[in-house]
């Protein structure tokens, strides 16, 4: 069953897809305030991958990962939709 979320991203690192014991597939939609990165829980502006304002991407998430993201300013909301597999 899908599990939706939206998730407020500042400039601290934050979860937007928890870890479970199995693989999940993760929708990711940043919905408004300005570019996010993603990426792993060292996850930086310099190093992550960049999420434009309105982007949308598709994502496997492996089992006991998460996935995580930053902003490199103020706050933004990204919608994250997850199945697991």
């Amino acid at each position: 069953m899908p599990t939706s979320a939206q998730v407020e991203v500042g400039t601290e690192v934050v979860v937007i897809v928890p870890e479970t014991r199995f693989d999940q597939t993760a929708i990711i939609h940043n919905l408004a305030g300005g570019a996010l990165y993603l990426g792993g829980p060292d996850v930086t502006t310099s190093n992550g991958y960049k999420l434009d304002n309105g982007d949308k991407l598709t994502v496997p998430v492996g089992d006991h990962e998460a996935l995580y993201a930053v902003a490199d300013n103020a706050t933004h909301t990204v919608a994250v939709l997850t199945q697991i597999n």
